[in-house]
């Protein structure tokens, strides 16, 4: 049999899984989240903390009259319950047979190939959840309003005050959350591709937007353009609330792996199991995600309409 099925074949299939799926759900970087491996708590509702934003300051003598006991926000934190409801679960076999026709030399990319496939799917179906409340009726009036061709650096600046006039923390660099089309508006506007305005080069050659009037330019191929010609939104964190929880086994030994997974960079949760179908003689590779999506603070995104 020319590939043995080892520990390290199992890993580095669990290691290439998390990956893709961190590279997918950057985007979710934008909101609140409570990711973790523990298992599902019971009632699966997970209650994510989001802060909101501050009360408008006070004057003290004008508005207070020197005194300190009603200048403070009555809290802090606010608990959203999401409930941990939609429950992807894919993954592919090979059969004894299938195994040993896989040459051991093209064993590696095949792997990556099929576990992208199947990953990536896990990946669509959270971020579809998560565009889906991204509507008029959750987050009211859209902050910027513009075709692709006439999106430039001089609409960001414009979002940018939206942002600041909302009380946003610019400091933070909130996303800014864009389809294709207009994430490559920008990489062509001359302020961001010509290095002696830019200072990189980095849009040119590698694709990647720097900070753009003070936001984190983020690709989303799959936005919805749905039916408000959504294209784009800023956002902060309090604005929508995601739990990711591991899905536990009652018997990790009747598998040849059982890993759940934690991602370095967003903390996205995936479950990668292997198990050996007797009666088939195949080895079952599946993965699943357990989490939710909960609308949190209108105020804290503003959509992008191309009109």
């Amino acid at each position: 049999m020319s590939n043995t099925w080892n520990g390290m074949t199992f890993t580095n299939i669990a290691t290439e899984g998390i990956s893709t799926l961190e590279q997918m759900l950057i985007p979710m970087q934008a909101f609140s989240t409570d990711l973790s491996k523990d298992m599902a708590p019971q009632g699966s509702v997970v209650n994510t903390r989001i802060v909101p934003a501050a009360t408008a300051p006070t004057d003290l003598v004008d508005d207070e009259s020197g005194d300190y006991s009603d200048v403070t926000d009555d809290q802090t934190t606010t608990a959203v319950a999401v409930t941990l409801d939609p429950h992807p679960v894919t993954g592919f076999h090979l059969t004894d047979t299938q195994s040993q026709e896989i040459g051991a030399g093209v064993w590696s990319d095949t792997s990556k190939r099929l576990v992208r496939t199947h990953v990536r799917a896990i990946g669509n179906a959270v971020l579809n959840s998560l565009f889906a409340l991204i509507t008029n009726a959750n987050y009211s009036t859209a902050g910027l309003v513009t075709a692709a061709s006439a999106f430039d650096t001089d609409d960001v600046a414009d979002l940018r005050n939206v942002a600041v006039t909302a009380g946003w923390d610019m400091a933070a660099a909130p996303p800014m959350v864009l389809n294709p089309d207009y994430y490559a508006a920008l990489i062509k506007d001359n302020a961001i591709r010509d290095m002696s305005a830019s200072g990189s080069n980095a849009a040119l050659t590698l694709g990647d937007l720097p900070k753009v009037a003070g936001f984190s330019a983020i690709e989303a191929p799959t936005l919805p353009g749905n039916s408000e010609n959504l294209v784009g939104f800023i956002a902060e964190p309090s604005s929508m609330a995601i739990a990711m929880r591991g899905v536990e086994t009652q018997s990790r030994g009747d598998f040849l792996h059982y890993e759940v997974l934690e991602g370095p960079v967003t903390g996205a949760i995936m479950t990668y199991s292997a198990i050996f179908n007797r009666s088939k003689r195949r080895v079952d590779h599946v993965f699943e995600a357990l989490y939710g999506v909960k609308k949190a603070q209108a105020a804290a995104l503003k959509r992008i309409t191309s009109a």
